[in-house]
This record gives C-alpha cells, structure tokens and sequence, in this order.
C-alpha cells in the first residue's frame, strides 16, 4: 500500500511573508500606473496648453467680450499677408516709374516703411490689438442700431473685388450737382477789379497744409491678387471669378495659413466696420462756410505795421500786396487767394479768416510759420464741402465716437502675444532692402 503525501504544512510565519510580499508588489503596481497616469495627464496638458489652451487665452478684453490668442495670430498674418502683397505692387510701379527719380523714391520709402512693419513684432502686434478692440466696439454698436452684414453681402464684395458683376456693371454715380453762387456785389467788384471771377480755391504753397492722417487703425480688407498693378479691360466671367477667389484662397491658405471661414469673417468685420462708420456719421453736415480772401505776406511785424498804416491811410491793397508781398504765388494778382474752405490754410491764418464777417474787412497782422499776414475778406457763403473735406470731417466724427466709447467700456490689454505674433508670411527673396 503507497504511502499518502501529507500537504506541506504552511506556518504562519511564512504566511505573512507571502502577505507581505503580495501588499508590495500591489503598492509597486499601484505607484507604477500612478506615475504613468501623471506622465499622461502631464503631457496630455501640456498639448492640451499648446495646442488649445494658450490659443484660448485673452490677450485682450473689451467689457467681458474676450479676444483670443488664436484671433490675434490669425489677424496678425494675414496683416502680414497683406503687407507683403502691397509691398510687391509697390515694387512692381517702383519699376514702372524707375526713369522718374521723384516717383521711384516714393515708392521705395513705402517698400521701406512696409518692411520695417513687418520687421517689428511689436508694433505690428500692437496695431492688430487695436484693430480687434476696435472691431469689438463696431460690433457692440451694430448690434445696439440692428446693424449686420448677410453672407450674401460677403459675397458681393468676393465678386466686386474681382470685377464679377452678375447684374451688369454698375453705373457710375452722377457728378456733384454744381452749385449757385452768389452773385458779385459792387463792393465786392470794386475790392477787387483786378479778376472778374475769383478763382476757385487755388491754396498757396505758403499756407498750404494737408490733413493729419489718423492713427486710428482701420480694419480693412483687401481681396483679390492685389499684386497685379493695372486690371484687365476684359469682364469678368463668372467661371474665372469662381477660379480666381479659388487661387486666391489658397494662396492665403498656404502662406498665411487663413482658412475660407476666417477670411469671411475678416471681411464681414470690414463691411460691419462701413455700415456703424455710415451710421455714427450720417448727420456730418455736407456744406459748411466758404471765404474769398486775399491777403499780404511780410516777413517781420514792422513791415506789417508799414502795410496796416498804409492801408489805413487809403492805399490800394492789390498795389501794396505787389510792393510788399512775399507770397510770389499771388502778389501780382492783388495778394488773391480764390475762395477756400477749412482744412486748406494753416490754423492761425484759418482761425481769423473764418471768423470774420464784414466784406471788405482787414484783419490785424497774423502770425503764422510763413510770416505775418494781413487778410482782407472778400466774400463768405455756405457751399457744399469738398469730398476730400466731408471724408476727413466724416473721419473725425468717428473717431471722436470710438474715442468716447472706449473710454466708457473697461478694456484690458495683456502682454502674454509679445514673443507670439507671427514671423510668416515672408517677404519673397530681393524685397527686404
């Protein structure tokens, strides 16, 4: 008869140091998939950070109404993309015109000033700032007046920035309706004989001044191959209208990496930002007063003097304005002007001309850069303003609109975009002087 195996007797002793063994190897395991959970997780957020999170980020806000990280990258390269594209249809008339110094050196200081925008990070990055505080402005407003821009809208402007009209080319708006003018009075006639219509407006070199242009970003849009200088006579097509905006879109894409939808909402921005301008500067009067002046320029208030003593005695104007006169433009037609409107002389000569009211009335000599002036007024009517002149007084208004409206809405700026505006897209080879 075989022997029966007895089971091998376990003591307790080496039963707890299984137990134990077992409780290590759980800890071991647990520590292990701890660890490799917290990697995860750690490099889960940091892509997480990288690729979204940072991109979510607020680099400004205006009243609550966030501005990402990832809409200030997008504007700043298609800036850029913009930028550049002006740049070479700078280029491009730099060349054309290279046989006249004048116009050559021109162009080559705008290909200039082009390249140091796109070589400073930071104004760039500051003008994209304020380009989107502003467009979150505009849209607050627009949505206060029931103001919005239709995808159909955004469409006819794709179509008109390639010349594709599908309802036939638009008529040219008719020229301004020429206005009546007072007819010359007898004084006025005797003041100055010497011309038997004022000429219209003819600003002397002395006095000329230009209109400061604002520092007011704009947010527009430029469409289309804005490179090509000169536009085909031939009309669009609708075929090559869907062809162009297709290679243009693709080029924004692979260069500026500017998807179809945000180009969209880039110019729907552009024609809410035209719609609010209309609407904020639609009571801008159109017509404003207009003066004929003539006036004698002399370079020291003792020669003024002579001329003011002279004129008080009886002396003829347009004689002393030939003797005396600096201003070689007008001298020998009596110191004559034209007729003018505001925005045309420099302040100090405006200021006094403007407020003058009695025909034939001789102001005290006025102190400007070019000298001391003594004005005669000739005649003041209201007319209708210059297009030029309406623009500028248009721009004014808005600008006064969103200077006030920023400062009562709480806007914030961050810094966190400084080392995050985009360097592409790049000058081609040759442009960057």
């Amino acid at each position: 008869m075989a022997k029966t195996s007895r089971p091998a007797v376990v003591s307790r002793k080496q039963q707890s140091r299984v137990e134990k063994e077992r409780q290590q190897r759980r800890i071991v395991l647990i520590v292990s998939i701890t660890i490799a959970v917290a990697v995860i997780l750690i490099l889960g957020y940091g892509l997480l950070d990288t690729f979204y999170l940072q991109n979510m980020r607020p680099v400004a806000t205006v009243d609550g109404e966030k501005i990402t990280l990832e809409q200030f990258q997008a504007r700043a390269r298609f800036d850029r993309f913009q930028l550049i594209q002006n740049t070479i249809q700078l280029a491009q008339y730099q060349q054309l015109f290279q046989a006249d110094p004048n116009s050559a050196n021109y162009f080559t200081s705008q290909i200039q000033l082009n390249v140091s925008k796109l070589n400073d990070p930071n104004q760039l990055g500051n003008q994209v700032i304020d380009e989107l505080i502003n467009e979150a402005i505009i849209r607050r407003e627009a949505q206060k007046l029931g103001i919005s821009v239709t995808d159909e809208e955004v469409e006819k402007a794709f179509q008109e920035a390639f010349g594709f009209f599908p309802a036939g080319t638009p008529t040219l708006a008719p020229t301004a309706t020429p206005f009546s003018t007072a007819t010359y009075s007898a004084q006025q006639l005797t003041l100055a004989p010497y011309t038997a219509t004022p000429t219209e407006a003819p600003t002397p070199e002395q006095i000329e001044t230009t209109e400061t242009p604002s520092d007011t970003p704009l947010p527009t849009a430029t469409i289309g191959p804005t490179s090509t200088p000169f536009p085909t006579p031939t009309a669009m097509t609708e075929e090559g209208f869907k062809t162009g905006l297709e290679n243009y879109l693709t080029t924004l894409k692979t260069e500026a990496q500017i998807d179809e939808k945000t180009f969209r909402e880039i110019v729907r921005s552009s024609l809410l930002y035209e719609k609010v301008f209309e609407a904020i500067t639609k009571d801008v009067p159109a017509e404003d007063d207009w003066v004929w002046a003539r006036h004698i320029l002399v370079a020291t208030p003792e020669e003024a003097a002579v001329v003011v003593e002279a004129l008080k005695n009886g002396g003829d104007f347009a004689q002393l304005a030939a003797q005396f006169s600096t201003d070689t433009s007008n001298k020998d037609r009596g110191g004559d002007l034209g007729w003018f409107e505001r925005g045309q002389m420099v302040s100090e000569f405006e200021n006094v001309v403007f407020d003058m009211t009695e025909i034939g009335q001789i102001s005290e000599p006025v102190q400007t850069q070019f000298g001391y002036h003594i004005i005669q007024l000739l005649g003041k009517e209201r007319r209708p303003v210059s297009e030029s002149r309406l623009s500028t007084l248009k721009q004014q208004k808005f600008e006064s609109w969103l200077n006030e409206t920023k400062a009562s809405l709480k806007i914030e700026r961050d810094t966190n975009w400084v080392n995050k505006v985009p360097t592409v897209p790049t000058l081609p080879p040759g442009l960057g002087f």
